[in-house]
């Protein structure tokens, strides 16, 4: 499995390096697996194979959410990965790449595993958290009593942690990883997942022209069965 991984790492990152091409600036909130600092996340990966396919290469940067939209809104940065379908509703300069990237399961987590949830409905009597910019949550909490929105991963479990929230919403694989690369204990996925979305890339509108050939190579990666390598090479083990 290590050497399969090292094969793909190896293959991904000498198409990108030699491209001679422009190289587009994304961002992502994302982490481990799906996006990490060195750019080894499966949607990482993923994209930069997508990118190369249409002759591009691309630079990838963490960012907070929140600030990952307005910077591209802005034409600051190129791209950002990944976000629900309609965002572009509220940024104007945005254009979805109309091929999904991957599925976000969006869970809710908390210390009490007695809490009963059964979908962001039964949400209502917590006191709940998620991270600013992610808009899934934001639209299905709407109007609930108790909602706080926070920068990031970090403060978003510090929260929890400290018992300032009952419930945070996170993506389920992330929170899993991220519960077990920190040492966190008392922290339980609380139920089934509360919605599972499709997740795309938006790019800045000036490469409006880039979505559609961007969502052809991400549907031939899909058939060809190099998506499913990559995700496999990432996550098999999680």
């Amino acid at each position: 499995m290590f050497a399969r991984r090292a094969r793909l790492f190896l293959m991904l990152g000498l198409a990108a390096a030699g491209l001679g091409a422009q190289t587009l600036s994304l961002v992502t909130d994302d982490v481990y697996p799906r996006s990490t600092p060195d750019g080894r996340g499966f949607e990482d990966l993923i994209l930069k194979e997508a990118f190369r396919r249409v002759g591009l290469a691309v630079r990838i940067t963490p960012l907070p959410s929140e600030r990952a939209l307005i910077n591209v809104n802005q034409g600051i940065d190129d791209g950002l990965f990944v976000k629900v379908a309609g965002v572009e509703a509220g940024y104007a300069n945005l254009v979805m790449v109309p091929e999904s990237v991957c599925d976000y399961e969006f869970a809710a987590f908390g210390r009490d595993p007695t809490l009963r949830i059964t979908g962001y409905p039964s949400l209502a009597p917590y006191s709940i958290a998620f991270i600013r910019g992610w808009k899934n949550p934001e639209a299905a909490t709407a109007g609930m009593r108790s909602v706080t929105r926070v920068k990031d991963d970090e403060a978003l479990f510090e929260m929890l942690l400290h018992g300032r929230v009952d419930v945070i919403v996170y993506e389920a694989l992330q929170g899993r990883v991220w519960i077990r690369n920190h040492g966190l204990t008392g922290i339980h996925q609380l139920g089934p997942p509360l919605a599972t979305t499709e997740m795309f890339l938006y790019l800045n509108v000036r490469h409006r022209d880039l979505a559609p050939r961007l969502a052809a190579a991400l549907k031939a990666m899909k058939a060809d069965g190099t998506w499913r390598g990559i995700v496999d090479s990432v996550v098999g083990g999680l």
